[in-house]
């Protein structure tokens, strides 16, 4: 069967509703999968194995540079179901495409700690693992037990463990070009049943100070308050919130930098390394706010990069690497985007 005989297959589609940046692009293929049943399917066509295949779920952290010529699979896996209650936690499973929020939400309902400082956080759960999303003192990474998907190339089901999933900053094995035709199915997280507030950050101290006892749900509900008031909403202005990592410097190169900027932002990590803010770096070099056509950095979080009209991915690239430039120039560090390009 060719590709175009395959019924999950469309051909040219627009990417326009699949991405938050809000880039017209076009898909050569298309196809949404709400079943493993689907990817089989597909993996017995030959589609699979025949083209460049790229997994969505919101879009929420890619920018397309260009057309993708090849084969999109949307990622619509839905559903959520209780593995495992004791006394003190419980397991949860949830389908990769279930919109990340709405799982929290789901969690914060039923009095699940752990997802709450992960509010807000565009995207699903299987983007969650792949990217170790992270926010507020927590990790995706704190609460998977662990990440179980499809090898659309040789159609062989595998699950993870937590430690086998290599997590860090803003990675996973799943980021490894190894694992690029690796399908995300489900995710199981462990959380607490027992209240694990986390209100390191002063951001959450200062939304909960007025609460004499926060709960979950009052930290859920900070937190939100907090990256309404400092991000965009990609429903309005096309982004993909943080495009850039925050830099990890070597314990000799945060010394040089804190000797000449005293008042930096900084945060100590494990094996002597020093974890620099990006925005700090970036509005230190005059981007917070700043436009060159239709891109921007937003106004209260120069981390974001915006699209204020009709930017073409190619265009926000060019922006993104003239502040990649202005850091360097004046730091000596480099800005690694968080985003996927394409």
């Amino acid at each position: 069967m060719s590709v175009l005989e395959q019924p999950l297959i469309r051909k040219n589609i627009s990417l326009l509703r699949y991405n938050t940046f809000g880039v017209v692009v076009t898909a050569e293929y298309f196809a949404t999968i709400h079943t493993s049943d689907d990817l089989y399917a597909l993996k017995e066509t030959g589609a699979t194995a025949e083209h460049a295949l790229l997994i969505i779920g919101k879009g929420s952290n890619i920018l397309f540079t260009e057309d993708f010529h090849g084969l999109v699979l949307h990622n619509r896996i839905e559903g959520i179901r209780m593995i495992e209650k004791t006394g003190d936690e419980v397991i949860l499973e949830t389908g990769s495409g279930v919109e990340w929020d709405s799982f929290v939400g789901y969690c914060v309902e039923h009095r699940y700690y752990g997802t709450e400082n992960l509010s807000l956080i565009p995207g699903t759960a299987g983007a969650a693992a792949v990217q170790n999303i992270g926010a507020y003192g927590v990790e995706a990474a704190d609460i998977i037990l662990s990440v179980t998907g499809i090898d659309l190339h040789t159609g062989e089901k595998k699950s993870f463990t937590n430690k086998a999933c290599r997590f860090g900053y803003r990675h996973s094995l799943f980021k490894t070009p190894a694992l690029r035709s690796f399908f995300i199915t489900s995710v199981r997280f462990r959380l607490s049943l027992q209240p694990r507030l986390n209100l390191s950050y002063p951001q959450l101290v200062r939304e909960t100070e007025h609460v004499s006892h926060p709960d979950i749900l009052d930290v859920r509900e900070a937190v939100m308050r907090v990256r309404r008031s400092k991000l965009p909403d990609p429903e309005q202005t096309g982004n993909a919130g943080s495009f850039f990592k925050n830099p990890l410097v070597s314990k000799e190169k945060w010394e040089t930098l804190l000797a000449d900027y005293p008042d930096m932002p900084w945060h100590a990590l494990p094996g002597d390394r020093f974890k620099i803010p990006a925005a700090w770096l970036i509005e230190q070099c005059g981007w917070k706010g700043k436009q060159t056509g239709p891109c921007a950095t937003w106004h209260r979080q120069p981390l974001v990069i915006v699209n204020l009209g009709h930017a073409t991915g190619k265009e926000i690239l060019d922006f993104s690497r003239a502040i990649q430039k202005s850091v360097y120039e004046r730091f000596a560090v480099f800005l690694e985007p968080e985003v996927l390009i394409l």
